[in-house]
């Protein structure tokens, strides 16, 4: 009977692999020495955590939109907090953090005439988080969660982007 288990379960894995299956995010996307350049009214450090995770993908980032043949304009990127929560003296026990990208994928100068391009679209992450009295470490555990939930949201970003190259 143990045999029988074995093989069904090397039979579904060849067939899962056969037809391209394969976990969200486990590749890489089309970004393999493509030049992307990364356009938009957004802070340097989030134009550099960017550029970062293009350069991890294998992705050469320009300066300049002639030079790319990708170019991601970021319209908007924003932060909230909002209290989820209450004790029973009115005061914040819990709070979600929600982190937002407005982007667009555009052809660039270097794009032939196949280059795939994206309408704006929006990507979102979110989390909640217990209050806590300690001024300071509630202040660094916000800090530490967004920066998680930036990453979350530039992974599901590229991951749009990436299927489109």
């Amino acid at each position: 009977m143990s045999l029988v288990r074995v093989v069904f379960v090397a039979a579904l894995a060849l067939g899962i692999a056969a037809c391209g299956w394969q976990l969200r995010g486990a590749g890489g996307g089309g970004f393999e020495g493509v030049p992307v350049a990364i356009e938009g009214d957004v802070g340097n450090r989030f134009r550099d955590r960017l550029a970062e995770r293009l350069r991890d993908l294998d992705a050469v980032v320009v300066n300049d939109a002639i030079d790319a043949r990708a170019v991601i304009n970021i319209m908007a990127v924003s932060s909230r907090r909002r209290t989820v929560a209450t004790d029973a003296d009115g005061l914040a026990s819990e709070y979600e953090l929600r982190y937002r990208i407005r982007f667009s994928l555009e052809a660039g100068g270097k794009a032939g005439p196949e280059q795939a391009t994206l309408a704006r679209q929006t990507v979102r992450s979110s989390a909640s988080f217990a209050a806590n009295d300690d001024l300071q470490g509630r202040d660094a555990e916000e800090e530490s969660l967004r920066r998680d939930l930036q990453d979350d949201a530039l992974q599901l970003l590229l991951s749009r982007i990436g299927r489109r190259l």
